[in-house]
């Protein structure tokens, strides 16, 4: 690990100590040196792909964090370099950047469809295949996961592929980073993620409100059936996706993703037995 950070940090063009960002993340190892991050990439990652979505992000620069340099390698490990950008505020999710989020989301969602298949919702079939099933609550999310009907794989526009908050920083402005998932896709999974945390009761409705709002209003890309019809199986997706993480990590509150979880296959058994 000592040779790769090292080597990392020797693209970086700068003399500063290497700092590891985010922790153990398995096969990603994200390193910020003085102003700027390096991110090496899992071995098996499809390179072609990552080419792609690191070039429209040099592309696009006012709306995604564009790159240091093109596309790297250490070894056998795809490595991207960035400029390091401060992350959103996790104290006060009321002066979070919503709207600015939602924006930037709607223009995103605006340009020419290009680049790879986004990386959602294989990213939630890989959560819980990723969930021991063992662990407690895992049946009630493994469930849920089972009674979705299947995820709409579709693309008609340019999406992140897997929005958050997180994936936000400001340098100069908001702009959106990690292009790992970014890609053709349905616009309707970078909205999902936020919707699911306002079912499952932890986003506040005024706080998803104002995304929502936001969003229609900056020209975002019209769904194509009342918005909470097409939210709704994405949405019930994401909990089941956080639920699955929820519980291997231990990082984020458990038990309003377990109940909603309860609730999706209540609400489908249900459906099913009328």
């Amino acid at each position: 690990m000592d040779d790769l950070i090292a080597a990392m940090a020797s693209l970086t063009g700068s003399s500063a100590t290497p700092e590891v960002l985010g922790g153990d993340r398995g096969d990603v190892v994200v390193v910020r040196v003085g102003d700027v991050v390096a991110k090496a990439h899992p071995a098996d990652t499809d390179v072609e792909a990552l080419r792609q979505r690191v070039e429209i992000a040099a592309t696009y620069p006012e709306l995604l964090l564009p790159p240091v340099k093109p596309l790297q390698f250490v070894d056998d490990r795809p490595v991207t370099v960035w400029p390091y950008g401060t992350p959103v505020s996790q104290e006060d999710p009321d002066a979070a950047p919503w709207e600015e989020s939602a924006a930037l989301l709607a223009k995103l969602h605006e340009l020419p469809v290009q680049g790879p298949a986004a990386g959602t919702p294989e990213r939630i079939v890989r959560a819980i295949q990723a969930l021991p099933p063992e662990l407690p609550h895992a049946d009630v999310v493994l469930r849920a996961f089972e009674v979705l009907p299947p995820l709409d794989t579709n693309g008609r526009a340019l999406i992140h592929g897997d929005w958050h908050l997180g994936q936000l920083v400001h340098r100069g402005a908001w702009r959106l980073i990690d292009v790992d998932d970014l890609g053709v896709g349905d616009p309707v999974w970078d909205l999902a993620r936020p919707a699911a945390l306002f079912a499952a009761g932890v986003l506040p409705a005024d706080l998803w409100a104002r995304f929502l709002n936001t969003y229609r209003e900056t020209g975002g890309v019209p769904l194509p059936t009342m918005e909470w019809e097409a939210l709704n199986i994405p949405a019930q997706a994401y909990v089941v996706q956080m639920a699955a993480r929820a519980l291997v990590s231990g990082l984020q509150a458990v038990e309003p993703l377990v109940e909603a979880c309860r609730r999706i296959v209540a609400t489908h058994e249900s459906s099913d037995r009328g």
